[in-house]
Order: structure tokens, then sequence, then C-alpha cells
């Protein structure tokens, strides 16, 4: 079984200030870093869906691990993280729930 079976459902709020555009957080290819607040450690993810972004409201997304060799066990619900995009921070988040994939044929 993989360490990537889960979803990270979260809400997040983009800053005004730091992003032109808002992100697409439906199509698959917006792959930022979490960091945990009181961490360094860089968390790679994919969003796979969410509300349509609105500059600094809180939305709901779901976000998939992208790395077997990072740890993401400290992602728990109530974790506060910031939204990476290289150095800056373009948002922040809090997830809502670790939500763990039954393996392939399990019932």
């Amino acid at each position: 079984m993989s360490d990537l079976d889960f979803t990270i459902c979260c809400t997040v709020t983009f800053f005004t200030e730091k992003r032109k555009t808002p992100p697409n957080l439906n199509n698959g290819k917006y792959c930022p870093h979490l960091v945990i607040k009181g961490s360094e450690q860089l968390l790679g993810v994919n969003f796979i869906d969410g509300e349509d972004v609105t500059f600094d409201q809180p939305i709901r997304a779901n976000a998939l691990p992208l790395y077997e060799t990072v740890d993401y066990s400290a992602l728990q619900a109530g974790t506060e993280f910031f939204i990476m995009e290289g150095g800056n921070i373009v948002g922040e988040g809090v997830v809502k729930e670790i939500f763990q994939h039954k393996p392939y044929g399990e019932k």
C-alpha cells in the first residue's frame, strides 16, 4: 500500500497582495508546497478540486500528497499551514480532515 493513499481536505485563503490571478484548484495543475506553521518542511501537494478562489476569503479545497519520500503525518485535522510558491507565502489554510483511501479491492 502506498503512503500517499489520502486526500487533504482543507480550508484555504489566498492573499491578494501575493498573486496577480487566483489559482485554479480544479484542473490538477496547481502544485504548491504546504508548510506547517512553526515548521520549515516543504510538503508538496496537488490541488485536485476546490471552490473558486476569491482573494482573502476562505474556501474549501482538496489536495493530494505528491512525494512518497516525504512524511506528511504532521498534517492532521486542525493543523494550520502556509501555502508556498517558491519562497513566497501566497496563502494559508487549516486541515479540516484527512480522508484515508481504502486500498483497491477492499470493502
